[in-house]
Order: C-alpha cells, then structure tokens, then sequence
C-alpha cells in the first residue's frame, strides 16, 4: 500500500498547526482544516480559503461536544465536515485534519469521517493528520493505518 497519511506529531503547544499554517501559504494544493488559537480561543480555519469560524462552544449553546474540560460547537464540526468532504473532491494534492484526538478516538469530532477519507482517497492524494505525542499509537490503531503512514514529530521549543 502507498503510505499517503503523514502523521505530524509533537508535545501540545510545540507549534505543531502554526508550522503548518506557514507551510500552506502560497500554496494552492492543500485543503482541509487547521485549528490554530486565536485570541484565546481555539478556532476552525479552511485552509483552501483562509475563512475562520468557532469550534468553541457559544455560552448559551445546546447543540455541542465535550471532551475533559473542553466544549466544542457541533455547528462548527459539522462545517469543517464539510469542508473536508467537499476537498476530496479534488484529484490531487494534501488534506490537512488539525487535530485528530479523544474526540475521534471516542468515533466524534472528524472521526467517522477519517475512517471514510482514509479509505477513499486514492494515493494521489496526501493526508496529513496532527495528533499529539501521547495519542499517536491509539490514531495508528484505531484508524488502522499502520501500513500507510509517516511521522514527522515536531520537538518544542
């Protein structure tokens, strides 16, 4: 099997999803989502048109996940689906998911949808999934891909 998945890893707040960011500029084949903090909170950002929009939870929200201490928008997840359904669309080129963990792992968040991504897209396509160091080992199981990836680990600074 080609290995098309590219896990990026590292401890949390290494810079993981701003490298990221700075890789996507000026390019014109990557899609998908990344999940930078701004102002404090955490957001959804299109990589493809740069659009940025809540993954946090409203105040007065009903409609939401919740992980730990952490309460994210269904609303927003279920754009950033979209966005990442409508990018396999395309025939070439590199799908971002930022970030793979508990969520997915518990089958929430991207979860389904990786499984689905994972098992369609072809090898002209890259996937590059950021996951925390400590939850590698589980996304590789889980998401069976242990003939068809990478890892590229990113150290703090």
């Amino acid at each position: 099997m080609p290995k098309n998945t590219l896990i990026v890893t590292g401890p949390i707040n290494s810079g993981k999803t701003t490298r990221l960011m700075d890789w996507c500029k000026n390019r014109n084949d990557v899609y998908g989502i990344l999940t930078p903090k701004i102002n404090g909170k955490r957001v959804f950002v299109d990589v493809a048109t740069g659009d940025q929009f809540e993954m946090e939870a409203q105040e007065n929200e009903e409609n939401v996940l919740s992980i730990g201490k952490y309460i994210f928008s269904v609303a927003g997840f279920d754009r950033a689906k979209n966005i990442l359904r409508n990018a396999t669309n395309r025939k070439n080129g590199w799908l971002i998911i930022d970030e793979v963990g508990p969520l997915e792992l518990k089958g929430e968040g991207f979860g389904e949808e990786l499984k689905e991504l994972l098992n369609s897209i072809d090898d002209s396509f890259k996937v590059i999934i950021v996951v925390r160091e400590s939850l590698v080992e589980q996304v590789i199981t889980y998401f069976k891909i242990a003939e068809t990836y990478e890892m590229f680990s990113f150290m703090s600074e």
